[in-house]
């Protein structure tokens, strides 16, 4: 099966994100108090959701991800020293803003909501976001195939281990 993503990541630095997007951004940090004074290392991932493949998804004019509401979103992965923060923005879903302390974070393969791998999915999961009812929540992180793709998921694979063993 193919990937439902057509996605390309690059570095970013976040004085050059979007205005509402860096809005967002300083809000999140003003809120849960995270300091983005030094410029942490951040990339940025473009996610396009190309139209479906099947018959029928030809047919009624679908998505190769029917669920998702956007035909491309933008996510950010900042590595701020003590928390990973996530922006997420798309067109129809607006933007979002996830953070969770590397210490209580975990990172995992690529994996669907079932837990099971996503075939031919470039990217990694983080665990430990504060999830409904209460309970700990999970973000999939999808990666272009750029060597920065590897770059973000190396470097917060080593800051989440780094923070867990002092």
């Amino acid at each position: 099966m193919a990937p439902l993503y057509q996605r390309s990541t690059a570095p970013a630095d976040i004085d050059d994100l979007p205005i509402d997007m860096r809005a967002a951004l300083d809000a999140h940090a003003l809120a849960n108090r995270l300091d983005l004074g030094d410029s942490p290392p951040a990339w940025l991932t473009r996610s396009v959701n190309p139209p479906s493949n099947t018959l029928l998804g030809k047919l009624f004019h679908r998505r190769a991800n029917p669920r998702d509401p956007d035909s491309e979103h933008q996510t950010v992965v900042i590595l701020h020293p003590r928390n990973l923060i996530v922006v997420v923005s798309g067109a129809r879903r607006g933007i979002s803003v996830l953070s969770v302390p590397l210490a209580s974070a975990s990172v995992s393969a690529a994996s669907g909501p079932t837990g099971v791998p996503i075939s031919g999915e470039i990217g990694f999961t983080v665990s430990g976001f504060a999830g409904e009812h209460g309970g700990p929540g999970s973000y999939h992180l999808g990666m272009g195939p750029e060597p920065a793709g590897t770059e973000c998921a190396e470097a917060v694979r080593a800051a989440i281990t780094a923070a867990k063993n002092p």
